[in-house]
C-alpha cells in the first residue's frame, strides 16, 4: 500500500483524536496478546447461562479514514453468555451477551496497526442464536456490537474513534455451537466518530471474520518486531 502524505492522518488526529502517547520509533507500543482455551462445539442449543468463547480471524478487513484506506489482517476473540430469549423458546433461540470482544493487526506493509474492541458493557444482549433447523443441525447467529477502532502509525499521534451504531455480523447455515470454520459477514458499513463529533471521521468498510472455537483472554503482550 503506498503511503499517503504523513499530513493526511495527522490532520485528522489533528481534529478527531484523543490524547495518547506517540509510537516509539522502533516499532508500536505493545497490547494485549491472545491466549486459547479449547471449547467444545454441538449440535445442540447451549444451556442458558454458559459463557461460550470463540476464536477469530479477520483477514483483509477494510477500515477508512477519511481519504486513507487500510487494509488489515485481524486476529482475536469473542466472549458471549447466553440468556433467555423471552420471545421464543430456550430450545429453539438464546439472547447473546458479549462479555469481550478484541482484534487487532497490522497491515501487510506494517505501516498500521489496528484494534477493534468492545466499547462498554453489553447491556441489552441484542446478539442472539437461533436453531433453524434441528434435523440437521442449522444455526443462524446475529452479533450486535457497539466498538471503538484504535489506529496507531509510526511517529504519529494514535487515532482512537467510536461506533455510534453497532456493528452487525451474521452467519447462517452452522451446523455446531460455537462455530468451527464459519464465516462471518458485516451485515452494513459502520460510521466510526471521534468523541463528541457530529460528522462521521472514518468507516469499517469490511470486516469478513472466520470463527473457530477457542477463547481469546488478555495476556501481557511482547513488543511487536521492529520494522
Amino acid at each position: 500500500m503506498k503511503r499517503a502524505p504523513s499530513a493526511r492522518l495527522a490532520t485528522a488526529a489533528t481534529a478527531v483524536l484523543i490524547a495518547a502517547p506517540a509510537l516509539g520509533t522502533g516499532g508500536f507500543s505493545a497490547t494485549a496478546a491472545p491466549h486459547r482455551t479449547v471449547a467444545h462445539s454441538s449440535p445442540d442449543m447451549p444451556a442458558v447461562g454458559a459463557e461460550i468463547p470463540s476464536n477469530m480471524t479477520g483477514a483483509n478487513s477494510v477500515i477508512e479514514l477519511n481519504d486513507e484506506v487500510i487494509k488489515v489482517n485481524l486476529a482475536g476473540g469473542i466472549k458471549q453468555r447466553t440468556e433467555v430469549d423471552p420471545q421464543r423458546s430456550p430450545a429453539r433461540s438464546v439472547l447473546l451477551r458479549t462479555t469481550d470482544f478484541h482484534l487487532e493487526g497490522t497491515s501487510p506493509d506494517r505501516e498500521f496497526k489496528v484494534t477493534v474492541a468492545l466499547k462498554d458493557a453489553d447491556t441489552h444482549a441484542r446478539s442472539n442464536l437461533r436453531l433453524m433447523s434441528a434435523t440437521p443441525p442449522r444455526f443462524a447467529e446475529h452479533d450486535v456490537i457497539v466498538v471503538t477502532v484504535t489506529v496507531e502509525r509510526r511517529d504519529e499521534p494514535t487515532l482512537t474513534l467510536e461506533s455510534r451504531t453497532p456493528l452487525s455480523l451474521s452467519c447462517s447455515g452452522m451446523t455446531q455451537f460455537p462455530p468451527v470454520d464459519n464465516r462471518y459477514e458485516l451485515d452494513r458499513q459502520v460510521d466510526l466518530f471521534a468523541p463528541g463529533s457530529t460528522a462521521p471521521a472514518g468507516h469499517i468498510r469490511a470486516l469478513p471474520t472466520v470463527r473457530g472455537g477457542s477463547v481469546i483472554t488478555p495476556q501481557s503482550a511482547p513488543a511487536l518486531p521492529a520494522f
